[in-house]
């Protein structure tokens, strides 16, 4: 295919993805038209921004209201106490060890992704077997072995038992918590090497270039320098990607469940990040093409207008 030639928005194609997934490739044409930037912002921060600004479009005003003023009550110093804010302090409690803190949460670690095996992809043996807080424990307790699949689903459970009985104030720090791991755990989860191993932990041993760039492991490339290409301003970039999102975008994609937005992640990292690969060099490392590159942002902009979507809907049903 020509990549500068213009590719409908909505054009939908399936054939490599299998029966039951469905996309589009219409960020193609936009991407060339921005060029490289040399911004220094990052995945951990900006996708997480863009996903969080994406389900505030998209929230009901009375749920979006709920969600606000529960986050105000926050008393947490790691991040501010917004919707977008926050969406990075999963990350940033993870990274911070010794920082003083009365918890750290560092059982949380491997709460971030879903090792499917990329040749025998088996959802059940990826999350073993989907283990369940002990009883009478709060989800953000544990358990430290569950993926990120699990911890959606325990935390969505966790905050309808609350929204039942009225959020109650002494449900409410436990509250706070599920809110912010759930903000960031939806968009962890449509990172596609977050929801996939070749015993190369996510592709993080597959060291790859791409233009003028420096070099960097394919996790990273997907994670972070991908997106920095696509916009500095998060906040612009959310609003570019929420404008694209039709009505028949949104009754898609708020269908399913965690399980199933898992194996998506999954067949796009196969078929988008790893199967289209070069052959590597006499070193093992990957120079990737122009068409690569263009190809990987189109779907990274497709991810993350799906992880908006889908967070607002299980944020409007949780609240």
């Amino acid at each position: 295919m020509d990549m500068m030639t213009p590719v409908g928005m909505n054009t939908r194609w399936t054939n490599r993805f299998g029966p039951g997934f469905s996309y589009y490739i219409g960020m193609i044409p936009i991407l060339l038209c921005l060029g490289v930037s040399s911004s220094a912002w990052a995945w951990g921060e900006e996708g997480h921004e863009v996903v969080a600004s994406i389900a505030l479009n998209f929230m009901a005003p009375a749920q979006k209201a709920r969600l606000q003023a529960l986050l105000a009550s926050d008393e947490d110093p790691l991040t501010a106490h917004d919707p977008v804010s926050v969406a990075s302090w999963a990350d940033r409690l993870r990274e911070a060890p010794g920082s003083g803190r009365t918890v750290t949460f560092q059982h949380s670690r491997a709460w971030h992704f879903v090792d499917i095996d990329r040749h025998h992809p088996d959802l059940m043996q990826a999350c073993q077997d989907f283990p369940l807080p002990s009883q009478n424990t709060l989800a953000s307790a544990g358990p430290e072995r569950a993926c990120v699949v699990a911890k959606i689903e325990q935390f969505s459970a966790e905050l309808a038992r609350y929204k039942r009985s009225g959020f109650q104030p002494a449900d409410r720090p436990e509250a706070v918590l599920a809110l912010k791991f759930l903000i960031h755990l939806i968009g962890d989860l449509h990172q596609p090497l977050h929801a996939i191993d070749d015993h190369d932990r996510g592709g993080n041993e597959i060291r790859v270039k791409w233009d003028h760039l420096h070099a960097g492991s394919l996790h990273h490339y997907w994670d972070t320098v991908f997106i920095e290409q696509m916009d500095p301003d998060p906040a612009r970039l959310a609003q570019r990607l929420s404008a694209r999102i039709t009505p028949d975008n949104l009754q898609e994609w708020q269908r399913g469940t965690p399980r199933a937005w898992a194996m998506e992640s999954f067949a796009t990292a196969r078929s988008q990040a790893y199967d289209p690969l070069p052959a590597p060099d006499e070193k093992g490392h990957y120079a990737l093409t122009d068409a690569y590159a263009h190809q990987a942002m189109a779907m990274i902009a497709l991810q993350l207008e799906e992880a908006g979507v889908r967070l607002a809907k299980t944020l409007d049903d949780c609240l």
